[in-house]
């Protein structure tokens, strides 16, 4: 039976609506997958015309939203838009929740159309959890070469230290022991923790998060699930410098630009951002709307690809575990 994945539109002013169709395009995922795409119909016989595109006729369903008289200005940043990739997104999450779809593949949003829109979110991350009343969750991204979870999502650089506690450390590194075991089928899960300080705090000269935090957590979170092994914090420099990552099921990153950098140089075009702890699978493109590109016929489908085949994958692997 295939999976039953639903893709959102993401930004119509933005390359979703373009890779979407250049994804669909491909026969080897629109047979392989049952596709579903939520959007309003107009966005897509707008694109087909305007990127001079084949209409891939019967390969996917679509669940409509909005209205067709919506306004599209590929490349810029407006309220409709934003309430459309909202819309979408909410639209998704209530349909597998009723388990009438197995996966949602998420095309990038604007985080500033998405609040003009009148959804008040940092970004896609944040509204999940919030739709899906999650506790917790974690960005985890994913390519075949590496597999990379965050403890904070998109704080301002000044205030994500700030964030960082044992309480905080625990949930999102059990997030991260659980989701590798159902949803990546490894049984006893190895990740390698980045340091918050450069030099990992140089033993307290630096800063004492490592000596205060960090290493106490991690011997919490050991004792806690006996089957996760532990190691670090390891200073981020070297640890991608000498490739320590391949060593590891998963990297732990601390914030944002410490893991997204090497993880996009390590992944090139096919990395993957999947949301762990949720109760539905989602994954999406690694990047962001490129709305410099909007309707210019140049966004390459790559990463959406690869968005898709990971939301497959997890699917099948948490459908196996719980049934285990």
């Amino acid at each position: 039976m295939r999976t039953r994945i639903l893709i959102t539109i993401g930004d119509i002013n933005g390359i979703g609506p373009e890779i979407i169709l250049k994804s669909l395009g491909r026969e080897e995922i629109a047979k392989k997958y049952d596709i579903t795409v939520v959007t309003p119909v107009s966005v897509f016989e707008y694109y087909y015309r305007l990127l001079h595109l084949k209409p891939v006729k019967g390969m996917f369903k679509i669940v409509t939203i909005g209205n067709d008289r919506i306004k599209i200005n590929p490349g810029k940043i407006t309220g409709e838009s934003g309430y459309v990739s909202g819309l979408a997104i909410k639209t998704a999450v209530e349909l597998c929740r009723r388990n009438e779809f197995d996966a949602i593949v998420t095309a990038p949003i604007s985080k500033k159309a998405l609040n003009l829109g009148g959804y008040n979110y940092t970004g896609h991350t944040e509204m999940l959890t919030d739709l899906c009343k999650s506790k917790d969750s974690v960005m985890v991204m994913v390519s075949k070469k590496i597999i990379m979870g965050f403890a904070s999502t998109h704080p301002a650089l000044k205030d994500a230290p700030k964030l960082i506690n044992r309480e905080m450390l625990a949930s999102k590194l059990g997030i991260c022991y659980k989701t590798l075991r159902n949803d990546f089928g490894i049984p006893k899960p190895h990740i390698g923790v980045l340091s918050l300080n450069p030099h990992a705090g140089e033993n307290g000269q630096i800063g004492r998060e490592e000596i205060d935090i960090i290493k106490p957590s991690m011997v919490n979170i050991r004792k806690l699930h006996k089957k996760l092994k532990l190691e670090g914090p390891f200073p981020s420099d070297a640890y991608f410098a000498f490739k320590i990552y391949n060593r590891f099921d998963m990297t732990f990153a601390m914030y944002h630009d410490q893991g997204f950098i090497p993880f996009k140089m390590i992944a090139g075009l096919k990395g993957v951002n999947f949301t762990a702890g949720l109760p539905v699978v989602r994954t999406s493109p690694d990047h962001g709307t490129a709305y410099d590109i909007a309707g210019r016929n140049m966004a390459d489908e790559a990463s959406l690809v690869e968005a898709i085949k990971t939301a497959d994958k997890i699917f099948k692997s948490r459908k196996k575990s719980s049934s285990s």
